[in-house]
């Protein structure tokens, strides 16, 4: 296992791969900037995979518009339809927003809006995969297991200039005809 740390000015996070896909990525809390250095294991080894997208994830949290579609992942062990979600989720551009209903229906099964919830919870690579895209079909932020919860989902939203009005994402700014 290899692993690459990157900064942000949350603090610190980390890309795990294995010799050939990132397996795991741990982000910052936004909220609060209380991750110091000393608080990951103090010899870690990196790949060419984990400082590439460590490099990236740097460059998006300094709010630079990043596209991880060229980073392998591994999901580890989904299900094949956890799986074709998490990786429908990769399609999702950069400050777009869709719902977990237009996630199922482009999924091919449009009442499986809370196995859509379920694969996303289950996302081992947070950002890479942006599972922070995805809202209620009001706007409203929803359950995000990384760290920091919902507080950490907008704000990686707001990162991207998605816009708010109170705790709502402006509905305009929803995908709702793209194929």
């Amino acid at each position: 296992m290899y692993a690459s740390r990157f900064t942000t000015r949350y603090g610190y996070g980390l890309v795990y791969a294995n010799n050939e896909a990132v397996v795991k990525v741990v982000i910052p809390q936004m909220r609060h900037v209380n991750i110091e250095e000393s608080d990951f294991l103090p010899e870690i080894v990196p790949s060419d995979l984990t400082d590439y997208s460590a490099h990236k994830l740097q460059s998006y949290y300094r709010g630079e518009r990043v596209c991880f579609s060229d980073i392998p992942v591994c999901f580890g062990v989904v299900s094949s339809f956890r799986r074709t979600i998490l990786n429908n989720i990769r399609g999702i551009g950069y400050g777009e927003v869709f719902t977990y209903g237009q996630i199922a229906s482009r999924c091919g099964l449009p009442s499986a809006v809370r196995a859509v919830g379920g694969a996303l919870a289950s996302n081992p690579v947070p950002v890479i995969v942006p599972c922070h895209r995805i809202v209620a079909s009001n706007g409203k932020l929803t359950g995000f297991s990384a760290p920091g919860g919902k507080d950490t989902k907008r704000e990686l939203l707001q990162l991207e200039g998605v816009k708010f009005k109170g705790i709502l994402v402006v509905t305009k700014q929803l995908v709702m005809n793209r194929t």
